[in-house]
C-alpha cells in the first residue's frame, strides 16, 4: 500500500519504490564483492527481518531494537514498522538499562544477549499503512538533568521534521557518515531516516574513528567522485587528531552536524581547519527535536528552525512551538536561559536547578559555580542521590596535578573543599559523596547523562564494585578505565588484619566486568594466562585499568571462499549474514589487562574468553 504523496518524506515511504538498483547504503569493506546495497537488497532484507518477526510475534506488537551498524538497524526498524509495530529505542545496552525495558514486554532484536537477528533466507518484504498518527518509536532521554524519560514519537512528529531538514539541508546524493549512535533522536534522524527518504546513500557502518573517517572519504571519493555529509558530535570533534593528512581529503565533506552537547568554539575552529568545512551545530532535545543551528565561525548566536518559534518570558527561559513537538501548538517551556532577537536568540546557560537536601532547598547551580571557582578545580556538577536520600553528590574535574592518588591525598582534597564551601553554605546540606575526574564522563551525544552519573555512584549500592571514574576508547577493542578503591570494599575485609589489600582475584572480576562495560565482552573466562599481582592494591588508591582485545575464529581460513563463490546479490547476503552467526558463535577472545598506578603496576595478566552458549538466536 502506497502512502499519500501529499505526505512528507517518511510517510511517503520511498523504500518501497520499484527502482531495484538505486544505492541505498555503501560497503564499506573495501574486499565487498559490490561497493553498494541496492534497494533490492535492503527490500530483501527487510523481508527476512519480518520473516524473524513473524516466527515469533503476531503483530501489532513491540520490539526493543538495538544493533551496532546503521544499515541492519534501518532493515530492522522498516520491518517492523512495515508490520504494524512498535520499536522502542534503549538509550545503550548495559544488563541494567535493558532489564528495566523488559518489563515493557517488548521482545529484544539485534546486537543485544537474548536479541533475535534476521532470517538467513531470503524473503520478500510486505508492506503495511503507515498511519500519521500512530507511535513510531519510544526513545529515552540522556537523564542529564534527571531521570531519564520516556517519549513516545509519532510517524507525523518524525515526518514533520524529517521534511523541514530536507528542505534546508538536502542530501542530494552525498554519502552520509555517520558517528553517532543512531539510538537517539539525533542519530536516528540524521543517520538513518534522513538518508532513506531523501534516497541518498548511507555507510552501513558507523564511523567510529578519526583513522577510519580517513580512509573511508579517501575511498569514497576514489569511487564515485562526490561529496559526504558528517554526521557527529562534540567529543569525536574536539579530539580530531593533527596528525592525520587531512589536506589529502580536503573538499570531499560538503557538510558537518554537531548535536548533543554545545560545542566549544575552540573545537569547531579545530574541526573546520581539519576537515575544510563549516560545523552546523544543531540545538534541540530528545522532547523537542531540532530547535535551531548554528556555525559558530560565523555568529555564536542560535537561529530557529524553519516553523519553529521562540520567544522568552521576564526571567528569560526559553519558549517554544514546533509543528513535530506532540502539541504543536502550545507554547512549551525549556529549561534554557535566551535573550530572543526576533528568530534569532542567544543561550544564557541552565535555569537554577534546585533540589531538596535534609529538607533544606538549595541551588545545585549555586553549588556547580562555588566548587568551579575554587583553585584547581575546572568543571564541578552537583547531583542529588535518591538512594541516599536525597544528599548530594559531586563530580569535579580538576587539574592534572591535583587528582588524588591515595586516600589520604583524597581525604584531605575534600576536607578542603568543604572548608571552602562552608561560609557560602550549610554544613548539612555539603556534597557527601565525591567523584574526582581527569577527564569529563560524557556519553556518545557528549553529555553527562544518566548511564554516566549511574556508573560513577554504583559502589553505592554494590559493596563490591570499584569506583568508576570514567574511560578512554583507544580503538574498537581497547580501552582504559580510571577506577579507585573504595575504603569499605566488602573484599578487603579482614584481607588482611594490620593492611587491608585487594585480593589478585578482584582485580580479575573487575577486569571482566569492565570489558562487558567498556567493550561489550559478554564472554565466559575459559583459561587465565600469565597472571601476575607484583604490587598490593590499597584501599583508597587510583588505578588506570588498561583493557585490549583480539579476536580469534575457526571460519577465518574458509571466509574468503565463502564470500567469493556466492550465486548473487541477495543469496549472497543471506549466505554472508549466516557465516558471520557461525564466525560469532566460534569466536574466541583473548583480553589482556594491566592495573596501574603511581606506584607501578599492581595486576597484568590475559583471559581467554568464549562466547556463552545460546548467546546468538534466530
Amino acid at each position: 500500500m502506497t502512502n499519500d504523496a501529499a505526505h512528507g518524506p517518511l510517510l511517503a515511504a520511498p523504500w518501497r519504490e520499484c527502482d531495484p538498483a538505486r544505492t541505498v547504503a555503501w560497503q564499506t569493506d573495501a574486499h565487498a564483492e559490490t561497493p553498494w546495497r541496492t534497494l533490492e537488497t535492503f527490500q530483501s532484507d527487510v523481508g527476512a527481518w519480518q520473516a524473524t518477526l513473524d516466527a515469533h510475534a503476531k503483530s501489532p506488537c513491540s520490539w526493543m531494537l538495538s544493533t551496532h551498524d546503521p544499515y541492519r538497524f534501518g532493515c530492522a526498524l522498516i520491518a517492523a514498522w512495515e508490520r504494524g509495530d512498535h520499536v522502542i529505542l534503549p538509550a545503550d545496552t548495559r544488563p541494567a538499562t535493558l532489564e528495566a525495558l523488559d518489563a515493557l514486554d517488548a521482545a529484544r532484536l539485534g546486537d543485544i544477549p537474548g536479541g533475535l537477528t534476521a532470517s538467513d533466507t531470503p524473503h520478500a518484504p510486505r508492506w503495511g499503512t503507515l498511519e500519521a498518527a500512530r507511535i513510531a518509536v519510544t526513545l529515552y532521554t540522556s537523564g542529564s538533568t534527571g531521570e531519564p524519560q520516556r517519549l513516545d514519537k509519532s510517524f507525523a512528529q518524525l515526518d514533520a521534521e524529517l521534511g523541514m531538514h530536507a528542505a534546508l539541508w538536502p542530501l542530494e546524493a552525498r554519502l552520509t557518515l555517520s558517528q553517532v549512535s543512531h539510538q537517539h533522536i539525533y542519530g536516528l534522524l540524521f543517520s538513518v531516516l534522513r538518508p532513506l527518504c531523501e534516497r541518498a546513500p548511507f555507510a552501513a557502518e558507523m564511523c567510529r574513528y578519526p583513522e577510519t573517517l580517513h580512509l573511508w572519504l579517501a575511498r569514497w571519493h576514489a569511487q564515485t567522485r562526490r561529496e559526504a555529509v558528517l554526521i557527529s558530535a562534540p567529543p569525536t570533534l574536539e579530539r580530531l587528531p593533527e596528525t592525520l593528512d587531512w589536506p589529502a581529503v580536503d573538499g570531499i565533506l560538503a557538510r558537518i552536524h554537531s548535536s548533543g552537547a554545545p560545542l566549544p568554539r575552540d573545537a569547531a575552529e579545530h574541526a573546520q581547519r581539519l576537515l575544510g568545512t563549516e560545523v552546523r551545530e544543531v540545538y534541540g532535545s530528545s522532547e523537542t527535536g531540532g530547535i535551531a543551528w548554528r556555525i559558530q565561525s560565523r555568529d555564536a548566536g542560535w537561529t530557529a528552525f524553519p516553523g519553529v518559534e521562540v520567544r522568552d518570558d521576564a526571567e528569560h527561559r526559553l519558549w517554544l512551538r514546533a509543528p513535530w513537538l506532540s502539541t504543536p501548538a502550545t507554547w512549551t517551556p525549556q529549561a534554557d536561559r535566551v535573550v530572543v532577537e526576533g528568530t534569532r536568540f542567544r543561550l544564557l546557560g541552565r535555569s537554577d536547578r534546585i533540589a531538596k537536601v535534609g529538607g533544606k532547598r538549595v541551588s545545585l547551580t549555586a553549588f556547580d559555580r562555588a566548587l568551579g571557582e575554587l583553585p584547581d578545580v575546572r568543571r564541578a556538577h552537583c547531583v542529588p542521590l535518591p538512594r541516599r536520600d536525597g544528599r548530594l553528590g559531586a563530580i569535579v574535574e580538576l587539574a592534572p596535578e591535583a587528582v588524588p592518588h591515595t586516600h589520604d591525598a583524597r581525604r584531605r582534597l575534600i576536607q578542603a573543599l568543604r572548608t571552602a564551601l562552608a561560609p557560602r553554605f550549610e554544613n548539612a546540606v555539603l556534597p557527601r559523596y565525591w567523584r574526582f575526574v581527569e577527564a569529563w564522563p560524557r556519553d556518545a551525544q557528549g553529555k553527562l547523562g544518566a548511564t554516566c552519573l549511574s556508573r560513577l555512584f554504583a559502589d553505592l549500592d554494590d559493596p563490591r564494585a570499584p569506583r568508576w571514574l570514567g574511560e578512554t576508547l583507544d580503538g574498537p577493542q581497547s580501552a582504559r578505565v580510571t577506577l579507585e578503591v573504595p575504603e569499605r570494599l566488602a573484599y578487603v575485609e579482614g584481607h588482611f588484619a594490620t593492611q587491608p589489600v585487594v585480593p589478585g582475584v578482584v582485580m580479575v572480576r573487575w577486569a571482566l566486568h569492565a570489558a562487558r562495560e567498556s567493550l561489550g565482552l559478554h564472554g565466559v573466562c575459559r583459561d587465565m594466562a600469565r597472571i601476575k599481582f607484583p604490587l598490593l592494591l590499597l584501599p583508597g588508591e587510583r588505578v588506570t585499568l588498561t583493557l585490549d582485545a583480539t579476536h580469534d575464529s575457526l571460519h577465518e581460513t574458509t571466509h574468503d571462499n565463502v564470500h567469493h563463490h556466492a550465486p548473487d546479490n541477495v543469496h549472497n547476503n543471506a549466505h554472508n549474514n549466516a557465516h558471520k552467526n557461525a564466525h560469532k558463535n566460534d569466536m574466541t577472545t583473548r583480553l589482556r589487562f594491566t592495573f596501574t598506578s603511581q606506584r607501578g603496576t599492581h595486576g597484568t595478566g590475559t583471559l581467554t574468553l568464549t562466547r556463552p552458549e545460546g548467546a546468538c538466536h534466530a
